[in-house]
């Protein structure tokens, strides 16, 4: 009787768990339900969006051709405008060497050119001019058939060819490319999203786990803040001081020093703190980050700790400077007449970038660092040699267009230009479309590879340590 009455509790209690893992299977299966009618609704809001407001600029250049022969050495100069008036800066060259020859000159023209003056500089011999065509992509525009003025005195000083709105005839072509970069878009972020929503669970355990630790993440940075510089008599004050004699030695060395011109007719000093502000938050949080477990290491022994919060903890913490950074660049930028608008919003939106490319790097380089210390060595050159491939302290107009897209690969170009738009250009990040989702491509990538690195090599932490 009491065996009976035992195996009918047990059978109860099995009951109850096979209902309460049955409860929790539907739960989940409802979890994911919703995930995934979120991320389908997100996929057509962001295709929508995409083929509505995103459009390609006409940014580039036309190629400009056009044959010439002269029975000396020349040297032709091509500019253009919007209106009738030459403007100095406004010039391509073409040099003609070989004498008595058809030879086929080029040029690279903007989209917004009316105005075309072909000029020789000497005049006194003989010289033709001729077949001069408009090419974008693949379709090609004869103008000569259509506004060349003075055809029959070829040598005259100044060719004219007016008012001619090359945007206009290459409209067709435009609105075919402006169709495939956004259905090429469309199709990389509905993939990304897809792929998201297969793998969700994994992907999403570390965001999770740091939701869920919010409270402790946000008590131990403002304790590592406060206790960073512990001790001294200044105390945190020091954490704004070093920066802030940066810039000064920067604007010393560059505008005293080498008499650097205004930035686009901006003061040098106000241009350069836009892009330095978002530089030391990324290069302190990534520093910080990068040793946070080395610095921590009494708290990555304990077993119950959840050590993926440190290299976070870390970054909150060099917020705090950075707020305040931003605070002073808009009361310096207002002291000299720049008052704040609209745009200036944006700085959020990049501080949330910077914040996360770092958060994505420290987490490949917080786990690897405990089995190569070397790499706190190399963390820190790499950042230097970054600093100055980053535009901060000189212009991206001192590299020629062709060479443009080899610094747009460095994802913090992207954030201290935004800066910059935010401040000066004032430019929505939106307008910069095809910079932003590759920015966003290439964070979420390296956040993804650090986080499979970190949980690969946290069982071993404690082993190395």
């Amino acid at each position: 009787m009491v065996n009976t009455r035992i195996i009918i509790k047990k059978c109860i209690r099995i009951f109850k768990v096979i209902r309460l893992i049955e409860s929790r299977e539907k739960k989940m299966n409802i979890s994911k339900r919703k995930l995934s009618y979120i991320i389908i609704s997100i996929i057509l809001i962001l295709n929508i969006f995409i083929f509505i407001f995103v459009n390609q600029e006409f940014n580039g250049k036309y190629e400009l051709y056009f044959n010439i022969k002269s029975n000396t050495e020349n040297t032709i100069q091509i500019y253009y405008s919007q209106d009738e008036f030459i403007r100095e800066e406004n010039v391509s060259v073409y040099n003609y060497i070989t004498s008595n020859e058809i030879q086929t000159a080029k040029a690279l023209i903007p989209d917004y050119t009316q105005y075309i003056n072909i000029i020789p500089l000497d005049t006194e011999h003989e010289i033709s001019i001729e077949n001069i065509h408009a090419k974008y992509l693949w379709k090609k525009i004869y103008i000569e058939d259509e506004l060349i003025i003075n055809k029959e005195d070829l040598s005259n000083v100044t060719i004219n060819i007016g008012q001619f709105k090359l945007k206009d005839k290459f409209e067709e072509i435009y609105n075919i490319t402006n169709l495939t970069y956004k259905t090429i878009y469309c199709i990389i972020i509905d993939l990304i999203l897809l792929i998201f929503m297969k793998y969700s669970k994994k992907i999403l355990i570390l965001p999770v786990e740091l939701i869920n630790n919010r409270k402790l993440i946000f008590s131990l940075a403002k304790n590592d803040f406060k206790t960073k510089y512990a001790g001294s008599y200044l105390g945190i004050i020091w954490a704004f001081i070093q920066p802030i004699i940066t810039v000064l030695i920067y604007w010393f060395v560059f505008q005293v020093g080498f008499k650097s011109a205004p930035m686009k007719d901006f003061p040098f000093v106000l241009w350069l703190i836009a892009g330095i502000i978002p530089w030391f938050f990324f290069q302190e949080s990534l520093m910080n980050a990068t040793n946070s477990l080395l610095e921590y290491s009494y708290l990555v022994k304990k077993v119950v700790f959840k050590v993926s919060v440190l290299p976070l903890v870390k970054i909150i913490s060099a917020l705090f400077v950075h707020i305040f950074f931003v605070f002073l660049a808009i009361f310096i930028y207002s002291l000299n007449g720049y008052i704040p608008t609209v745009y200036l919003s944006q700085v959020l939106y990049y501080s949330i970038c910077t914040f996360m490319l770092s958060l994505s790097i420290s987490y490949a380089t917080s786990a690897i660092i405990l089995f190569f210390k070397d790499l706190g060595q190399i963390v820190n050159i790499l950042l230097q040699i970054g600093m100055w491939l980053t535009p901060i302290m000189w212009s991206n107009t001192m590299i020629p267009d062709k060479y443009q897209w080899i610094l747009k690969l460095n994802p913090m170009y992207y954030v201290s230009e935004g800066y910059r738009d935010a401040f000066i250009n004032q430019i929505w990040f939106f307008d910069k479309f095809n910079q932003t989702i590759y920015f966003w491509i290439i964070t979420m990538f390296l956040f993804l590879a650090g986080a499979l690195i970190f949980k690969r090599l946290k069982p071993h932490f404690a082993d190395v340590l």
